[in-house]
């Protein structure tokens, strides 16, 4: 245990202290705001830091190290003997500006990897609030800052939940997948998501391609050991049973389980299940045993203490992590036994397919290979951000990393693991499989327009905590902003056609509201590109942001829109009203990108929305045309 020597030393602009280590001891990952100097009196150990990269620097006694803030760091003792160590730090407010402040280098591609859908049911609302909404808006947020952006999705890949629908529903299971495929795809139509990619099973013959490829690096790198394990066995004629054809009991919390645990999200390996049952016929299963080959994921643990010192990690997400690296990672199986899917093209294991788990970096690998037949990526190194369900976090954020770590560590670096909670549907959690949902294309149906669903469900986001969805409380809440706009866009809009024949007036003269509000709108663009930014992006705050925006511009259009004693008052007043319509429809496009592309072109603005560093005026002299048309 880690032990501290002698009571800190407070001074008035530092303080400092020294501590011990055991060996084999290792310090708390730390990242913090203040200069931080390390002195090395005995021992030896190393100190592992950076900031998206790892690196790691040998201490030995007289060693002295200086850390500048923000800078991620772990201690640990690699010597047989006591480490001892001394730290000062102080803060320097200058010095944290300018690291705030810094400007980080554009990459040169970024790709946006949403969940893949599972193919198994209808597009409900949970998958809106969840990772597609999401990732649609942050990768249409990342263009607007003039970033190259991809989004990349798809049902390709093989599921049991997939295959039990399709037993269920009497087809096979490429049939189940591409009805409701073709499902989500007309959703995503319908409700303005935009992939550059959507993977299926049309692409198959490249998946198998690409599969091999990763299995062949992963046997090439050394990366896998072959033991024999028990595994749930149905005695009635259903054979091995994994993932959906198997429930039980979570041996981490107890939870009742199937193929994830949704409670605790850690990893169940299949001879850790308490109480397995087979889902077929309702008998609990006997133990069997088999010989699989396995990923090891413990010799690199180094890869996900990267992510978590980069800040990559988002939300609840660096608790979770660092919960899961408390203990030996596990090795996770290449294969399943089961009717569908892609036979492991290795010696002893023809008789299974590959395990869905292992599955997400072929798919993602896939998808990338789609996306190179038909964009220029270069050589570089590829940034990935991630959006996916809580119940999924163990393998977005533990599994998957790590594949494609050992697949290539060069070529792609993930620079954000988003998570949410459980869309809830009259307090309990919206599923498919259980048929408690509200789908997608039915609330259009019932008068909520594409555009403020999606603002709606960005508002009721469930990031960090479980959201309730009300279709009455969705309706209001939307009625209410729909109305709002409406009223702000036909004062811009009557003071235009009224006062200036339909189009803007240059700013006249101007007088403190003006002022004010001018340095309103500035303080709101530049929050914008905050929380459009990969470090700052929340979707709901963004949302919260269009709110804030729309009344002020209401209340702006209230006051200074009225007649006014100077015309050149009120010019000013039209053309910031204008201005401000414009920066609205900007910030809040990667949200409700219809209607505001709409409302862009009846402001004479026909390129892609940029939000730029200084505020953007509408040119004076456009038309400003709104008849026939409504929010």
């Amino acid at each position: 245990m880690m032990r501290k020597l002698r009571d800190n030393i407070v001074a008035r602009h530092f303080r400092a202290s020294k501590f011990a280590l055991e060996s084999g001891e290792s310090t708390r990952l730390d990242c913090h705001a203040d200069n931080e100097m390390l002195f090395v009196f005995s021992g030896t150990g190393s100190v592992t830091y950076g900031d998206g990269s790892l690196s790691t620097t040998q201490l030995g006694p007289g060693d002295m190290l200086l850390m500048s803030p923000f800078t991620a760091h772990l201690i640990k003792n690699d010597g047989a003997e006591l480490l001892v160590v001394g730290n000062a730090w102080w803060e320097d407010r200058q010095t944290v500006d300018e690291s705030v402040k810094a400007p980080t280098k554009a990459p040169r591609t970024r790709l946006v990897l949403p969940s893949f859908t599972t193919p198994n049911g209808r597009m409900h609302v949970g998958h809106l609030a969840g990772p597609v909404v999401a990732a649609d808006m942050f990768t249409r947020a990342q263009r607007t800052l003039g970033l190259d952006c991809y989004q990349l999705c798809g049902t390709l890949g093989f599921q049991t939940h997939v295959a039990i629908t399709a037993a269920r529903e009497g087809r096979s299971y490429h049939e189940t997948s591409r009805a409701y495929s073709d499902d989500f795809l007309a959703n995503y139509r319908l409700l303005g998501v935009d992939f550059d990619v959507f993977a299926t099973l049309d692409e198959l013959p490249r998946f198998e391609r690409v599969a091999r490829e990763f299995l062949a690096t992963l046997e090439a790198g050394d990366h896998l050991i072959e033991k024999t394990a028990r595994v749930p066995y149905c005695e009635h004629g259903h054979g091995y049973l994994f993932e959906a054809h198997v429930r039980g009991s979570c041996p981490h919390c107890g939870e009742g389980i199937s193929s994830e645990c949704e409670n605790c999200a850690l990893f169940v390996p299949d001879e850790e299940l308490m109480d397995p049952v087979c889902n077929h016929c309702n008998r609990p299963a006997a133990w069997r045993p088999l010989k699989r080959m396995f990923v090891p994921l413990e010799p690199h643990r180094a890869v996900l203490e990267r992510y978590l010192m980069s800040g990559a990690y988002v939300g609840k997400m660096p608790d979770f992590v660092a919960r899961v690296l408390q203990r030996k990672l596990p090795d996770i199986p290449l294969g399943i036994c089961s009717s569908d899917g892609l036979a492991l093209p290795l010696h002893g294991q023809e008789n299974q397919n590959l395990y869905s788990a292992v599955e997400l970096a072929p798919r993602f690998l896939t998808a990338q290979d789609m996306l190179a037949s038909r964009a220029e990526l270069g050589s570089d190194e590829v940034e990935l951000v991630l959006f996916f369900g809580s119940d999924n976090a163990y393998l977005r954020c533990i599994t998957f990393p790590i594949l494609l770590h050992l697949y290539d560590a060069s070529r792609f670096r993930i620079v954000g693991f988003f998570g949410n909670e459980f869309y809830q549907l009259d307090g309990r959690k919206l599923s498919t499989s259980r048929g408690h949902v509200i789908y997608a294309d039915d609330l259009t149906r019932q008068g909520i327009p594409a555009d403020w669903l999606r603002l709606y469900v960005c508002h009721t986001r469930p990031s960090v905590a479980p959201t309730n969805f009300s279709f009455r409380e969705a309706f209001d809440w939307i009625e209410r902003r729909r109305g709002l706009l409406a009223s702000v866009i036909h004062h811009i809009s009557q003071s235009v056609e009224t006062r200036h024949r339909g189009t803007v007036p240059e700013a006249g003269t101007w007088e403190r509201l003006h002022r004010a509000f001018y340095q309103q709108l500035c303080e709101r663009q530049q929050e914008g590109r905050r929380l459009f930014s990969v470090e700052g992006f929340d979707p709901r705050r963004i949302a919260e942001l269009i709110d804030r925006l729309l009344h002020d511009l209401d209340g702006f259009a209230t006051e200074a829109l009225g007649a006014r004693y100077h015309p050149g008052i009120e010019r000013a007043a039209c053309a910031l009203g204008v201005a401000g319509l414009r920066l609205w429809a900007t910030l809040a496009w990667p949200v409700m990108p219809g209607l505001c592309t709409a409302l862009l072109a009846r402001l004479g603005i026909r390129e892609p929305p940029y939000l730029n560093h200084a505020l953007q005026w509408v040119p004076a002299g456009r038309s400003f045309d709104t008849r026939g048309w409504a929010v």
